[in-house]
């Protein structure tokens, strides 16, 4: 396989902007993790207010919707990156294994299935502890 300088900057951009992308997601796993805390709580204590039971189903829904977003930028990320190997390839460049499969997957969903099951999961859990009462 020949050296091909764009090649090799895309795939920095690409890394550049996953260890960003894996930081904004560590955020969003810290604060699933309060929002869970902030369910658990509202479980615990029959007496919790209305408002902070609205309250902690805001947070808990923005927090969703953020890493949800999250989520799709790393997809949006990954097709705008295939889609410069795409190009890069229809120009003569030989691309590499790694490479090639992500100009083929320039199509994919931004969001996977899988994706869409955590964040629903995790949504659905936060709001059956906040609204059900404990038996």
């Amino acid at each position: 396989m020949e050296w091909n300088q764009m090649t090799y900057d895309m795939w920095m951009l690409f890394s550049a902007s996953m260890q960003a992308q894996a930081i904004w997601f560590a955020g969003c796993a810290f604060l699933i993790w309060v929002g869970f805390r902030f369910s658990n709580n509202i479980y615990n204590d029959s007496s919790a207010p209305l408002i902070g039971k609205v309250m902690a189903t805001a947070f808990c829904g923005s927090v969703a919707l953020f890493t949800l977003g999250t989520m799709a930028q790393v997809g949006g990320i990954r097709q705008g990156v295939g889609a410069v190997f795409a190009a890069l390839e229809a120009d003569g460049a030989t691309l590499s294994e790694g490479a090639a499969n992500l100009a083929a997957s320039v199509n994919d969903p931004a969001v996977g299935i899988v994706q869409w099951v955590f964040i629903g999961s995790v949504i659905i859990m936060q709001l059956f502890q906040i609204w059900m009462k404990k038996s």
